[in-house]
């Protein structure tokens, strides 16, 4: 079967695609399950032209599969989804990605014949196989048909061996765009991904219900042999959380060692995982650790108690401390809570020169589908638009007055876009960019973030 996989693009995005532009992983590990058996084409419409063009050149395919990545991506994959009923009428389509794997909110309206959930490969498969015989598509795990979405069952406790099981992503589909993908200023990079899962349970994360808290791996010979197959030195990892098994990512780290593999790495990693195990932290800033996010959310306790973040702002300090001794550059993100007065917003301005934060990043606290934090307060939200549930947008009242509390977040932004200083190529700093990007994010989040579209419209 020719199978054509599509990645949407959100040009109202706060963080534009200028700002941070990565490959989709997800789609290549959906080839990859497909290699040998099928004609996979993966179309990044980021990078790629309309889909019409695509159809002017191209045979139709026989299954189209669009992601639904984030939340915000709803409605532009929605869109997706009609552009390709309109090219190809009778061509099934079918939907997955992160939002759908963790919820069926904002999911009425897209021209779609099936949803899968989770790991995408095996229900795909399984998919395809009834297309190809013309058989009914039972309901299994991870996979329904759109009308039936409401009923879709996903993954309860997924097997600790199941990213062992994965297939290796197909990387090749994408060879034309391979040094066009970049992330602040790793450009160019590549992702990889070295476990999934977290055993932890923060109010405002929905990645621990997806594995019932249970940390799944490869084993380390696996993934010395995805980074012997990638070509660009930075790898971004996209893992939960990198380090949660320290003897592991010891051995990991002899291995990469051993085979000589020259990368530069950015990786997430909690404070405590980095406080327990230093050694760790420090072998792996001998074979490449560059930077690390760490989530550093606030430097007040009784907030962290709030988010059930598990962590201290003590630890915070010593964590920063460790990480600038083995010079690994950190980004240290801060939530911003709607709640907050003037006072709040100075305290944090001073906070982040006080730790001297590498690459300083804020959002604003989000209740994200699939997380506790929207399970409780779903019904208090006051805008319903899933494209401004993107961290940089309140779906909360606002203690200041709406327009000063988009100022003084853009006002944030603006200190830390600054940081690196001025015309350097080595900028320090999250939202790197060579153009006007940055400048333009800032203005929509001035705007309450979606200034270009209302004066689009006007």
């Amino acid at each position: 079967m020719r199978i054509l996989l599509v990645w949407p693009r959100n040009e109202r995005a706060v963080l534009s695609d200028e700002l941070s532009c990565c490959e989709p992983l997800p789609l290549e590990y959906l080839a990859g399950a497909l290699r040998g058996h099928h004609d996979v084409t993966i179309h990044d419409l980021r990078l790629d032209p309309p889909l019409a063009e695509y159809a002017v050149t191209n045979e139709p395919p026989d299954l189209v599969g669009i992601a639904v990545p984030y939340t915000t991506n709803v409605p532009v994959s929605r869109q997706v989804s009609h552009e390709v009923k309109r090219l190809w009428p009778h061509v099934p389509v079918v939907l997955g990605g992160h939002h759908v794997t963790v919820s069926s909110e904002w999911m009425d309206g897209f021209a779609a014949d099936y949803v899968v959930a989770g790991e995408g490969a095996d229900p795909l498969v399984t998919l395809i196989g009834h297309l190809e015989r013309g058989s009914r598509v039972e309901p299994v795990t991870g996979l329904m048909p759109y009308e039936a979405r409401a009923a879709l069952r996903r993954t309860v406790k997924p097997e600790p061996a199941t990213l062992n099981a994965l297939p290796r992503p197909d990387r090749s589909l994408l060879a034309r765009h391979r040094n066009s993908y970049f992330h602040s200023v790793y450009n160019p990079v590549a992702l990889v991904r070295f476990s999934a899962g977290c055993p932890f349970q923060c109010h405002f994360c929905s990645l621990w219900r997806i594995t019932d808290r249970r940390y799944l791996v490869k084993e380390a010979e696996r993934v010395v042999s995805e980074i012997e197959e990638i070509e660009q030195r930075n790898l971004y990892v996209v893992d939960d959380e990198a380090f949660i098994q320290p003897a592991r990512m010891f051995e990991l780290a002899d291995a990469i060692d051993q085979a000589k593999l020259d990368r530069r790495y950015h990786m997430y990693v909690r404070t405590d995982t980095a406080l327990r195990r230093p050694d760790v932290i420090t072998r792996w800033a001998e074979i490449g650790l560059d930077s690390v996010l760490v989530g550093a959310e606030s430097m007040t306790d009784d907030e962290l108690t709030g988010y059930q973040k598990g962590t201290s702002s003590q630890q915070t300090r010593e964590a920063l401390a460790l990480f600038r001794e083995l010079g690994v550059k950190v980004r240290a993100n801060f939530i911003v809570h709607p709640s907050w007065g003037e006072a709040d917003f100075d305290q944090l301005s001073r906070t982040v020169e006080e730790l001297g934060v590498d690459m300083p990043s804020f959002s604003v606290l989000t209740p994200l589908p699939g997380t506790d934090l929207h399970d409780e307060v779903r019904d208090q939200l006051i805008d319903d638009d899933p494209e401004l549930f993107d961290c940089y947008h309140t779906l909360f009242p606002t203690r200041l007055a709406p327009e000063r509390f988009y100022d003084r977040l853009s006002r944030l932004l603006v200190d830390a876009g600054s940081r690196g200083g001025e015309g350097s190529d080595d900028q320090s700093v999250f939202y790197y960019s060579t153009n006007d990007a940055f400048g333009r994010m800032v203005r929509a989040v001035r705007s309450g973030g979606f200034g270009d579209r209302v004066a689009a419209s006007q």
